[in-house]
C-alpha cells in the first residue's frame, strides 16, 4: 500500500484524479450519453487518375517503387501485415474484428466503446492494427507510383468497408483516443497524397463529417490522455490540432467546433511537448520505438502547420523538437539504421511514406532533421523517400536550406565529454569511441514511470550488429510468464539480486518505488579529447531493496576493447549477472565465451558457482519472440566484483 501511495505521488495526484474520473464515467454510462452511436460517415470515393509520383533520380528509387507496389498488391490480394512482420490471409477488404492468430473475433463491435473490455480475451492490438488505416497512405502511394486505378479503387473499398463496419462510438476501434487519432491522421495523409498537386486535401462534406466524428471522440477523453503522461497525449493533441485546423479553414458546418478543437490541440501540444520531452531530448516513455512515434507525430504537426500557413509554435516547443531529434540521432546505429530495443515496443509504425523496414529508424531521423534543423542529418539513401513525397528533397519548401548533409549521424548530438554523450534527464549515456562500435548505458533516473526495470542495462553495438541486447516487450496481452519475463530484469544486461525485481510491479504498465542514481555518473577522462589514448569510462550506481549495484564501463580509444566492472553488495542469496548476446555460434571455454563477433571473458574476486550459457528470448517486433543465447554468471557471496572483458572482432 505504501508503495502505491508513493508511486501515486510520483505520477501526480491530478493525473490520478483524472484517471479515476475517467473510470467513473465508464461505470456510470456518461460516455454513452454524451457520445451516442451513429453511422460512420463514408468519405467520398476517389476518382480520376491522380498525379504521378515525384521523380526519384536516385539508384534506390526503383527498389522503393517495387517494394511499395508489392505491399499494396498483397493488400488487394487479401494478405495483410500486422506489426510490420506478421502476414495473414484475411480477405480484401478484411474482417475488421478478426484476430488472425487465434481465429477469434472481437464480438463487441455493436456495443458502445465504453463497455468494451480490451484485455478480456484476445490481444486488442490485433483488432486495432488494421483500423489505424496505415494501409491508406500505402495504397495512395502505390496509385501514384503506378497510375493503376486498382489501388485507388482498393482504397475506396477498404475505406467504405471500415466505415460501414464501425459505427461512430461503437466497438473496440473507438475505444482508444490515440487509435482514433492515428486513423484520422492516416486518412488525411492519404487524401493529401491523392489530391496532389493540391497541397491540402479537399474538405468534401463526407470527409469533413468523418474528421469531425473522430475529433469529437478524441476531445471527449483529452484529460484522460493527458493523465497518461505518454504518447497518448501527444498523438491526440496532434490530431486535434491538425484535423481541427484543416476543418477550420473549410466552409463545412463543423468549422466552428473545429476551431475549438484546433485551439485545444495547439495548447495541448505546447504543454505535452514541454512536459514529456525533457531538456536533453529524452521522452517520458523510455522507449526507442515510442520515441520514433513521437518524432513522426511532431513531423506531421510541423508539416500541416506549414501547409495551412499557421502561426509557428513557441521557441521552447521548437527547441524540444530539436532536442528529441538529436536524442534519436545519438541512438541510431549508423551502419544498420536500427537502434536499442529499449522499453515498450507495440509495433507502432505510423505516417510512413517509405518502404524501409520497421527496424530502420533513418527515414524518421532524416525527415525530422530537415523539418526541425533545416538540413538532412544523413547522406542520400532510400530513407530520403518521404522528402520527395513532401516536396522537401530539393530544399524548395519554406525554411529548408540546401546545406550539405553532415558526414555522420552524430552531427545533431549534443556536446558530450570526449566520446561520451550524457542525457541526464532521461537517464542515458551513449559511448561512441569509433564509428564502428558504440554502447548505451541505461541510468536509473526516472522522472516518469519506467517502462521496464532496467537499471544499468548495457547495449553494445559493433559494425551494425547489436552484440549485447535488450529483450524488448513482446506483447501486452501475453501469457503471464511472458508478461513477467520481457519487461523484467531478466530481459536486460544487468544484475539481478536474490531472484527479485528491483522495483515492485503494481500493474500491467506500472512499477513502484522508482529507482534513482546514488549520485551523478562519474565520467573519465573528464574534458580530455575523444582521441585520448587511454580511452574513456563512465561509472554509476544505485541502491535497491535487495542490494547495491555499481557499474563501470571502460572502452579503449580504438573501440575494440570494452571492460565492464560490476561491484555488488547487500544481497542475501545470489547475484546473477546476465549478458544477452546476439544469435550466433558461441562456445564456452572455461571463463571465456568465444564467438565470431567477440570474445567475452569473466573474472571475479569471489567464487563463481555457476557460469553457464542458457537460452533466453527477445522480441524485435510486437507479438514475436525468438531465442537468443544468454551468458549467466551467478555469485552467492557478497560483496563481489565481477569484471567482464569484451574483445571485438575486427
Amino acid at each position: 500500500m505504501l508503495s502505491k501511495l508513493r508511486t501515486s505521488k510520483r505520477l501526480g495526484w491530478r493525473n490520478c484524479a483524472a484517471v479515476a474520473a475517467h473510470r467513473l464515467f465508464l461505470r456510470t454510462g456518461f460516455y454513452q450519453r454524451t457520445l451516442p452511436i451513429t453511422p460512420c460517415p463514408v468519405p467520398e470515393a476517389l476518382t480520376g487518375d491522380g498525379q504521378p509520383a515525384p521523380m526519384f533520380l536516385e539508384l534506390w528509387s526503383e527498389e522503393a517503387r517495387a517494394r511499395c507496389l508489392q505491399a499494396a498488391d498483397a493488400l488487394l490480394g487479401g494478405s495483410a501485415t500486422w506489426f510490420s512482420h506478421e502476414r495473414h490471409a484475411v480477405g480484401s477488404p478484411p474482417d475488421w474484428f478478426l484476430d488472425p492468430v487465434s481465429g477469434k473475433s472481437f464480438a463487441d463491435c455493436a456495443q458502445h466503446w465504453s463497455l468494451c473490455q480490451p484485455f478480456a480475451g484476445a490481444d486488442i492490438k490485433r483488432c486495432w492494427e488494421l483500423s489505424r488505416w496505415g494501409w491508406a497512405p500505402l495504397l495512395a502511394r502505390a496509385g501514384r507510383f503506378s497510375g493503376d486505378a486498382r489501388y485507388r479503387d482498393g482504397l475506396n473499398a477498404w475505406s467504405q468497408s471500415w466505415c460501414q463496419a464501425n459505427p461512430v462510438n461503437a466497438g473496440s476501434n473507438w475505444l482508444c483516443g490515440q487509435e482514433t487519432s492515428m486513423r484520422l491522421l492516416h486518412a488525411l495523409q492519404a487524401w493529401q497524397l491523392c489530391d496532389a498537386p493540391s497541397q491540402l486535401p479537399h474538405p468534401t462534406p463526407q470527409r469533413a463529417a468523418f474528421a469531425a466524428a473522430h475529433l469529437q471522440r478524441i476531445a471527449a477523453t483529452e484529460r484522460y490522455a493527458q493523465a497518461q503522461d505518454n504518447n497518448h497525449w501527444t498523438s491526440e493533441a496532434a490530431a486535434l490540432f491538425i484535423g481541427g485546423s484543416w476543418l477550420a479553414v473549410s466552409s463545412s458546418s463543423h468549422a466552428a467546433a473545429a476551431r475549438r478543437w484546433a485551439t485545444a490541440g495547439r495548447r495541448a501540444l505546447e504543454r505535452s511537448v514541454g512536459r514529456l520531452v525533457m531538456a536533453d531530448g529524452s521522452f517520458a516513455q523510455h522507449s526507442f520505438t515510442y520515441h520514433r512515434l513521437l518524432i513522426d507525430t511532431l513531423a506531421q504537426v510541423e508539416l500541416w502547420r506549414r501547409w495551412l500557413d499557421l502561426e509557428r509554435f513557441s521557441v521552447g516547443f521548437k527547441q524540444r523538437c530539436r532536442a528529441a531529434t538529436s536524442w534519436l540521432a545519438a541512438l541510431v546505429d549508423p551502419t544498420s539504421g536500427d537502434g536499442p530495443n529499449l522499453g515498450s515496443n507495440d509495433g507502432a509504425f505510423c505516417y510512413q511514406l517509405h518502404s524501409q523496414s520497421y527496424r530502420d529508424f533513418r527515414p524518421s531521423l532524416q525527415l525530422a532533421s530537415v523539418l526541425f534543423y533545416g538540413q538532412p542529418d544523413l547522406p542520400n539513401g532510400p530513407w530520403n523517400e518521404p522528402l520527395y513525397w513532401l516536396a522537401l528533397a530539393d530544399g524548395s519548401a519554406a525554411g529548408i536550406s540546401n546545406t550539405q548533409p553532415p558526414t555522420s549521424a552524430q552531427a545533431l548530438q549534443p556536446a558530450g565529454i570526449g566520446p561520451i554523450t550524457l542525457f541526464p534527464d532521461g537517464g542515458y549515456a551513449v559511448m561512441r569511441p569509433s564509428t564502428a562500435s558504440w554502447a548505451l548505458l541505461r541510468l536509473p533516473s526516472y522522472r516518469f514511470r519506467p517502462a521496464h526495470p532496467d537499471p544499468l542495462h548495457l547495449d553494445l553495438w559493433h559494425q551494425g550488429v547489436n552484440l549485447l541486447r535488450d529483450g524488448g516487450s513482446y506483447a501486452y496481452n501475453a501469457p503471464q510468464v511472458d508478461l513477467g519475463y520481457f519487461p523484467g530484469i531478466a530481459s536486460h544486461n544487468t544484475v539481478q539480486f536474490d531472484g527479485s525485481e528491483p522495483m515492485p510491479r503494481l500493474g500491467r504498465f506500472l512499477w513502484g518505488d522508482w529507482l534513482q542514481l546514488e549520485h551523478s555518473p562519474l565520467l573519465k577522462p573528464g574534458n580530455a579529447p575523444s582521441s585520448s589514448p587511454d580511452g574513456s569510462s563512465i561509472t554509476a550506481a544505485y541502491r535497491g531493496p535487495h542490494g547495491r549495484h555499481q557499474r563501470q564501463v571502460q572502452v579503449a580509444a580504438s573501440g575494440n576493447s570494452w571492460v565492464i566492472t560490476d561491484s555488488c553488495s547487500g544481497f542475501q542469496q545470489e547475484m546473477l549477472l546476465r549478458w544477452r548476446l546476439c544469435p550466433g555460434d558461441w562456445r564456452l571455454e572455461g571463463a571465456s565465451l568465444i564467438g565470431s563477433a567477440a570474445t567475452v571473458t569473466i573474472r571475479a574476486d569471489q567464487p563463481i558457482p555457476r557460469l553457464e550459457l542458457v537460452m533466453g528470448w527477445e522480441s524485435l517486433h510486437y507479438g514475436s519472440k525468438t531465442p537468443l543465447p544468454v551468458l549467466e554468471v551467478s555469485v552467492t557471496q557478497a560483496p563481489v566484483t565481477i569484471t567482464t572483458s569484451i574483445e571485438l572482432s575486427s
